[in-house]
């Protein structure tokens, strides 16, 4: 399996590449996502709507799903 190699800030994407939804570190241990207000940036909303998506895959389309 290759990962997806999307980053933002000092997290990247942990699930495989092509994914459908949003992106998500493994590092997000959080229960209060999908909280805004959470603090952490591990998992959507990350920082926000302007959150910088950078790495090889940023470009490929990502299909939503709920939360």
């Amino acid at each position: 399996m290759v990962n997806c190699r999307v980053c933002w800030g000092s997290h990247g994407c942990d699930l495989p590449k092509g994914h459908e939804g949003h992106h998500r570190c493994r590092c997000c241990q959080c229960k209060n996502h999908p909280e805004p207000d959470s603090g952490c940036v591990g998992a959507y909303p990350y920082y926000g709507p302007d959150t910088n998506f950078f790495g090889e895959d940023k470009d490929e389309p990502i299909y939503p799903t709920s939360l």
